[in-house]
């Protein structure tokens, strides 16, 4: 397959306009929803798995190949995984990367390029119809190379740790000997990791004794469809974050949840992403702080796990965020991404890093807030503006419930939910600071609206426990079947009317 000239193609390819309205199929989808909601009993986990299918094997099909957020840099990881390289051992002018056949490469190449000519020329009409026409012409004109194999980089994804990826390397695995060419294969990827990651946000679902339906909206938030229907490390993250959530509070309220399992999902959810290791904070919640004597060695068994394994991915990955992406139209000092150094350079200036968090977060508060609730595509398809506005509404109303706690536990759940997100969001800029932005930057970079979304079960837990208001009857319920269904048309509606 040749590589796609997009400026070429650009001036032969006439603009393709969707067969079928987007709000045609929207309004198809209420419909069918709406009966299958009479047949089934109206529970937080039973919605969700029905809601989360639905709108997410919809989502699956209608996004184009490699239009997920750093879609490509997951598959190439991903793809990495499967041929057993563990840590990345491949590099070219100091990248690291993987070796991919050269058919792949081709393939890979066409939708990359496609799609920064989507995104280029996407308010002049053109669409994947026209792309889609243009991949099957090129696949049959393959041209004769003699390079086997291509070189490409992981452009971010060096670090991720494969139990992120479980579902995607499954289906890998599967597709290998099945032949299946690029665009089938990442379908298949895509359906396994959503089937299992909504079998996961199901469970803690299932399990939590307090906030279910907190917890659905909070999974079928737009940015959590889509993050679950694509290749992505966040569909992982938010997935182990709800289920060590749910256990905690499980082991708090009942004492039901066994000292193994949380240790398994304290250390999946560190895992997960580096910034997630503060969720071991949520122990100090099961149990009055004056009983930790007693209870040093249960402690110890839920936590010393991730506590050595997270910071040894670390090294082993040796912090590798791909850095070298900047210094391709910039030059900052190399130092300056080195985070020992810039420990020792924290330690002479304490005001700099309080202040860059700062500058970015008052510069770019309205773009954080709206990824924080869902930009898809290459984060560049808005969702329509009343519908962050009642979302961001919902979320607030969906944990106000009565919790009948005594003084002391309320406190304490109040201290330690409290901690664990501004420890979240501390560490989050951190890593980005230490990693990622030159001294030269007046802001920290790298850092989305959509990381954020990690935290909200937990502040959910907060907001309850703080506000502790009795609500009508069903109040969380509705308000979070209205929030989802709102999420999930919208997230279709948009993806559709933008690429097809």
């Amino acid at each position: 397959m040749s590589r796609v000239d997009v400026d070429r193609e650009a001036s032969l390819v006439q603009p393709s306009r969707p067969s079928i309205r987007a709000s045609s199929l929207i309004n198809t989808l209420w419909t069918s929803l709406f009966r299958l909601w009479s047949r089934v009993a109206v529970q937080p986990a039973t919605t969700f798995v029905l809601l989360s299918l639905v709108f997410g094997v919809v989502t699956v099909f209608v996004v184009p190949p490699l239009r997920g957020p750093d879609e490509i840099a997951h598959f190439l990881r991903i793809y990495s995984y499967t041929r057993g390289e563990l840590v990345p051992t491949t590099e070219f002018e100091g990248r690291k990367g993987t070796l991919v056949n050269r058919e792949l490469y081709n393939q890979l190449r066409f939708f990359k390029d496609a799609g920064e000519w989507f995104a280029r020329d996407r308010e002049e009409g053109i669409r994947y119809g026209a792309i889609m026409a243009l991949y099957r012409e090129a696949s049959t004109n393959d041209l004769e190379v003699d390079q086997p194999t291509m070189f490409m980089p992981f452009a971010g994804t060096e670090g991720y740790n494969p139990l992120a990826y479980i579902p995607y390397i499954v289906a890998g695995v599967i597709t290998r000997p099945l032949g299946l060419n690029f665009p089938n294969m990442l379908l298949l990827m895509r359906l396994f990791g959503l089937i299992t990651f909504t079998a996961v946000a199901a469970y803690a679902i299932a399990v939590t004794p307090v906030l279910n339906w907190a917890f659905v909206l909070i999974a079928l938030l737009p940015v959590a469809i889509y993050n679950r229907s694509v290749l992505s490390a966040d569909g992982a993250a938010l997935c182990s974050a709800l289920v060590i959530t749910a256990l905690c509070l499980n082991a708090m309220l009942k004492s039901a949840a066994p000292a193994w399992q949380r240790s398994l999902w304290m250390t999946l959810c560190a895992l997960s992403k580096q910034p997630q290791i503060v969720f071991v904070l949520l122990e100090l919640m099961v149990s009055p702080i004056k009983e930790l004597r007693q209870r040093w060695a249960r402690v110890a068994i839920i936590a010393l796990p991730c506590l050595i394994l997270s910071p040894m991915w670390v090294v082993a990955v040796s912090a590798d965020v791909a850095a070298w992406r900047l210094q391709l139209e910039e030059h900052h000092p190399p130092e300056h991404f080195d985070p020992v150094w810039k420990l020792l350079y924290m330690w002479d200036h304490p005001a700099h890093f309080p202040l860059a968090v700062w500058r970015a977060l008052s510069g770019w508060g309205d773009r954080l807030w709206h990824e924080f609730i869902g930009i898809l595509g290459w984060q560049d398809i808005l969702l329509h503006p009343w519908i962050y506005i009642v979302l961001t509404i919902l979320l607030i109303l969906v944990p106000l419930q009565e919790w009948q706690l005594d003084r002391a536990t309320r406190l304490r759940v109040i201290v330690i939910s409290g901690l664990t997100v501004v420890a979240y969001i501390v560490l989050l800029y951190l890593i980005f600071f230490l990693t990622y932005t030159p001294l030269d930057i007046d802001h920290v970079r790298g850092v989305q609206g959509r990381y954020f979304v990690i935290a909200l079960p937990v502040a959910a837990i907060f907001l309850t426990a703080i506000v502790n208001l009795k609500s009508p009857a069903r109040m969380s319920a509705r308000v979070a079947v209205i929030g989802a269904m709102i999420s999930g048309s919208a997230t279709i509606e948009a993806l559709f009317h933008a690429h097809w």
